[in-house]
């Protein structure tokens, strides 16, 4: 299946290769342990697609495919499974019987039944040392039930709307250049964003957790660890799992990241898709394609990471950022971003990190 625009970056290049590989050799290295000595992050692609609807069958189906477009691209003998009880293998017999029963579970009665589960790679066992650390490859979904989409509106505010469902995945810096054309992170990326019909995504250099996204907190120090990282490489994208649950992106984006998929039903706001065409075709460094119900924006021909210690800024994100920053939520707490000395048990100072990680790009 091919995506209407696969965002490649160019190949064949000798500046472009180079850049490449430093940008790679910095990704490899960034496996950071917290103060309890767990991996809480890890460094690499990562794609964050957010949706309405989640308690229907037909984006149910979809978000299968996606699945299962997952599974396939990175093999089941390299993934373990963990939904509602200890994680086990995909490829053994218990991971096998797991999958069989929850996938017609959840489309034989998509309003009965939430949809969250990890897979990661990895051996997963012991279980701990699994969900502690931040695996090479993951991907986790969350699809809550009808009840569960509706609780906050119908209960506690009403008029906030739905809650968001969300896939997010990861891959490591060392699988990228060893994959085939069909399996480009860029290609794979359009087809997946193709597949799941998205209220928007962001896709590019991004950090990818543990399974156990409590090892990013004040008390294992994790968001200290990770922040100086995050100040000095811009073009990383921190996002925690448990900020893409707000009801805030049920009319509104994230940060912008060297790809972004912003629907129709959101480019309204900016005047429709063709109006944003427009805009993207006179400006300096963006490019755009149709990638099904999204328009696709790719800041530059290639996934820069930006270096703030070598003053090397990333200007064409500054440009996407501006461009969507009326799409943009407000303000969003993030349980990524904590500044020393106090993280996040400070709240005011996490207030101001998050707001400031969220508009880092504005300025380039």
């Amino acid at each position: 299946m091919a995506a209407e625009h696969d965002f490649n970056w160019p190949s064949g290049n000798r500046e472009a290769d180079a850049a490449m590989a430093a940008t790679l050799d910095i990704l490899k290295a960034l496996v950071l342990r917290n103060n309890f000595g767990n991996i809480c992050a890890r460094a690499g692609w990562t794609i964050e697609m957010v949706f309405h609807e989640g308690d229907s069958l037909a984006v149910r189906e979809r978000a299968w495919k996606v699945i299962d477009l997952f599974i396939e691209t990175v093999g089941a003998e390299k993934l373990a499974i963990w939904w509602g009880m200890a994680p086990v293998a995909m490829a053994s017999e218990k991971g096998s019987a797991r999958m069989e029963k929850h996938k017609p579970s959840t489309l034989n009665n998509p309003k009965g039944f939430a949809m969250m589960f990890d897979l990661a790679s990895g051996s997963p066992k012991p279980p701990d040392d699994w969900v502690e650390n931040a695996q090479e490859f993951r991907l986790y979904c969350r699809i809550k039930n009808n009840e569960g989409i509706w609780l906050h509106d119908r209960h506690t505010t009403p008029g906030i709307g739905p809650s968001m469902s969300f896939i997010r995945m990861a891959f490591p810096a060392w699988w990228i250049l060893d994959q085939p054309p069909e399996h480009n992170v860029g290609r794979l990326t359009t087809q997946m964003v193709e597949l799941m019909q998205p209220f928007w995504a962001i896709a590019g250099w991004g950090v990818m957790p543990a399974v156990e996204e409590r090892n990013i907190d004040p008390d294992g120090k994790g968001q200290q660890v990770l922040y100086p990282y995050l100040q000095r490489f811009p073009g990383l994208n921190a996002l925690g799992s448990l900020a893409l649950m707000s009801h805030d992106f049920n009319n509104a984006m994230y940060s912008i990241n060297w790809l972004s998929f912003v629907s129709d039903a959101l480019l309204t706001k900016l005047g429709g898709r063709e109006a944003v065409r427009k805009q993207v075709e006179a400006s300096q460094y963006l490019s755009a394609g149709d990638v099904g119900n999204c328009l696709g924006i790719r800041a530059g021909d290639f996934p820069g990471l930006g270096d703030m210690d070598q003053g090397l800024t990333l200007p064409a994100f500054g440009e996407a950022a501006r461009l969507l920053k009326p799409l943009r939520a407000r303000s969003r707490l993030n349980n990524f971003i904590g500044p020393p000395p106090s993280g996040s048990n400070d709240e005011h100072a996490w207030q101001l990190a998050c707001d400031a990680y969220m508009s880092r790009f504005d300025g380039f």
